[in-house]
C-alpha cells in the first residue's frame, strides 16, 4: 500500500464517471476534495503552478466501492488495492469491532462500523458503546413470530427515540449466505415496523432511515410495505428482486467483499432470475453512492464525483465503456450517447477491470 500526503492533482486523459459531466476526461483533486471536472483542454487552464498533472493513459475513474463484511475475529479485510475505499463492518463484539476499525484505518479504508447490540429502551443506548449512531439487532431464526415481532419492535422504538438508526441483520449479515431472509421473517420485520410506527408516529419512525440487511426473495406487497416504512435494504447480488424493489421505491445497497468488486456488478447484471437483475449503473450505484446514502452520518455528496465531494476515487484499466441494461428488464434510461448517461466499463468480457490507483479523501493509498 502507498500512503502519501494530500496534494493538489489534476488527472487527465481519463474517462470520469460523474453525474455532473458524463463526458469529463479530467478531474481536479484539491486536498481531500474534488474541485473540478471537465475536458482535458479546459484542464490546462484550471491547473495552477502547484498542481501535479497526471496523465492516466485512458483509465476509467470512478468513486471507490464500499465493501460489506461481518467480523467475528481477525478476518482478512478487503483492500484499497482492489478499488475499495470504505467497508461496512458488522460485529456483535465491541472489542472485535474496535480492532477491525483500527485495521481498516491503517490500511487506508474508511470504516463504517455497526455494533450489533439489541436494546429495548432508549436509556440502554448509552451503555452500548456504539461507535456510530446506529445499532444492529440479529434476527434470530429460532424465535417464533410473536417473540420476533416483540423483540424487533422494542429495538426499533428504542433506536428511534434515541435518534439512532436500527440495522436489522438477517442470516448473520454475511455476503456469502446462499439465501436471504425468509418471507416469514420479512413479515415479522414489517409487522414490527408498523407497531413501532403506531407507537412513535409515522414521521418519527421514517426519519431515521432504519435498515434491513440480508434480504432475499420478496413479494410485491412486501416491497411496497418496505417503501411505506422508509426501510432501506441490503442484499447480495442476484438474491433479491431488484426490479420490484426499484419499482416500489425502496433504497437498495448491494453487499460484497469480492476480490474484484466489479464481479458484484456483473452478478447483478447477469443474475439467473430476471427479476433479480438490474442494470450495471444501478448495481454500481448500489455499491457506491447507495451505501453512503444508507448511512445516517455520511456527507451529502459521498460516493460520487462532483465538485465539493470527498475525493475518494479509483482508477481502472478497462477494455471498453458502455451503458449496460440487464437482459429481460426495461431500460431505466436511454443508452443513446445523446442522453448523456454516464458509461461504465463493459462487463461482457471475462476480464474484469483492474484497479491501478486508489485515492481516499485526496490521499493516494494505492498505486
Amino acid at each position: 500500500m502507498t500512503q502519501q500526503t494530500t496534494t493538489t492533482a489534476m488527472y487527465v486523459n481519463a474517462s470520469v464517471y460523474s453525474p455532473v459531466d458524463p463526458f469529463a476526461t479530467a478531474i481536479l483533486v484539491d486536498g481531500p476534495t474534488v474541485a473540478w471536472l471537465g475536458s482535458d483542454s479546459a484542464a490546462q487552464a484550471m491547473a495552477g503552478e502547484q498542481t501535479s498533472v497526471v496523465d492516466v493513459a485512458g483509465a476509467v475513474i470512478t468513486p471507490t466501492f464500499v465493501a460489506h463484511q461481518r467480523i467475528t475475529g481477525e478476518e482478512h479485510l478487503v483492500t484499497v488495492a482492489q478499488g475499495y475505499g470504505a467497508v461496512e463492518l458488522l460485529s456483535d463484539n465491541a472489542d472485535v469491532l474496535t480492532d477491525a476499525v483500527a485495521r481498516a484505518k491503517n490500511s487506508g479504508l474508511v470504516p463504517l462500523p455497526v455494533l450489533i447490540h439489541p436494546v429495548t429502551d432508549a436509556a440502554d443506548i448509552t451503555a452500548a458503546e456504539a461507535p456510530r449512531p446506529c445499532l444492529g439487532i440479529e434476527i434470530a431464526p429460532d424465535l417464533d413470530h410473536a417473540a420476533l415481532v416483540e423483540t424487533l419492535t422494542g429495538h426499533l422504538v428504542a433506536c428511534s427515540e434515541a435518534r439512532y438508526q436500527a440495522v436489522m441483520v438477517c442470516n448473520g449479515g454475511v455476503v456469502d449466505s446462499p439465501e436471504g431472509a425468509s418471507g416469514a421473517t420479512i413479515d415479522a420485520v414489517l409487522e414490527a415496523a408498523q407497531r413501532a410506527t403506531d407507537t412513535l408516529g409515522e414521521r418519527a419512525f421514517r426519519s431515521h432511515g432504519h435498515r434491513l440487511v440480508g434480504v432475499g426473495e420478496l413479494s410485491e406487497e412486501q416491497s411496497e410495505s418496505l417503501a411505506r416504512h422508509a426501510l432501506s435494504v441490503s442484499s447480495r447480488p442476484g438474491v433479491a428482486p431488484l426490479t420490484a424493489l426499484a419499482r416500489a421505491g425502496v433504497p437498495v445497497t448491494l453487499m460484497t467483499a469480492d476480490e474484484n468488486p466489479w464481479q458484484a456488478v456483473k452478478d447483478a447484471l447477469e443474475a439467473r432470475e430476471p427479476s433479480h437483475r438490474t442494470s450495471a449503473r444501478a448495481a454500481f450505484l448500489a455499491l457506491t453512492r447507495g451505501v453512503w446514502r444508507a448511512q445516517r452520518d455520511a456527507q451529502p455528496l459521498a460516493g460520487q464525483l462532483a465538485p465539493g465531494a470527498e475525493a475518494s476515487l479509483a482508477m481502472w484499466d478497462a477494455e471498453s465503456l458502455m451503458v449496460q441494461q440487464a437482459q429481460g428488464t426495461g431500460a431505466s434510461w436511454s443508452t443513446d450517447p445523446r442522453a448523456r448517461t454516464p458509461a461504465l466499463p463493459a462487463l461482457d468480457d471475462p476480464r474484469l477491470p483492474a484497479c491501478e490507483r486508489t485515492v481516499v479523501a485526496g490521499k493516494i493509498v494505492f498505486e
